[in-house]
């Protein structure tokens, strides 16, 4: 796993995850993927430290990913960063030559303590708030505030999360073992 551009301590890749372009990934510590995880090629993708990839679930589409300290992806979730634009501009498909298709690439974040339901699907140019959840099989089209749980398709806000027991239980979890190196916490949390 020495062929990541980072990578911090406690990383538990399982043996049949799929993880292309590995030079461009910067991984944190206590981090798990899950078998059947597929990670596509991305310009850039940034996984934090505490996080969860589950089973069935990938990060594709060629764009820039960060998920940040904190973040659980569930089984099948889809995180895409990148998609033909179905508009009527260009052809679609990876068959068809890069000058005949139009696509659009772009970033998602998702932060600190956010957390994506099973078989949810996250499009491009979308930020995941800090500690917001996003309900199963949801479809995020457009950015989530902190704190908040949405759902449906397209997602939408069903009500508040409480913050500051999560918070606390981060700051508990750094004074007993310290922050550990390749954290991505966004946003940043003093002390």
């Amino acid at each position: 796993m020495d062929d990541f551009a980072r990578q911090g301590v406690n990383v538990t890749i399982y043996p049949t995850a799929r993880v292309l372009g590995r030079a461009r990934i910067s991984i944190g510590s206590n981090v798990i993927v899950d078998d059947f995880v597929f990670i596509g090629a991305h310009a850039a993708l940034t996984i934090g430290s505490h996080v969860h990839i589950a089973a069935h679930a990938s990060i594709t589409g060629g764009g820039s990913c960060v998920l940040a300290d904190f973040v659980g992806i569930s089984s099948g979730a889809r995180v895409i960063t990148g998609t033909d634009d179905f508009g009527g501009q260009g052809l679609t498909g990876p068959t068809v030559p890069a000058d005949l298709r139009t696509v659009r690439r772009g970033t998602v974040t998702i932060e600190s303590h956010a957390v994506v339901g099973a078989n949810a699907v996250v499009l491009p140019d979308v930020t995941i708030g800090e500690g917001a959840i996003v309900g199963a099989g949801s479809v995020v089209t457009r950015n989530v505030e902190p704190w908040t749980v949405c759902v449906g398709a397209p997602a939408r806000a069903l009500k508040r999360r409480p913050r500051e027991p999560m918070l606390a239980k981060e700051r508990e979890l750094y004074r007993r073992y310290g922050r550990l190196e390749g954290s991505t916490r966004i946003p940043p949390i003093a002390g």
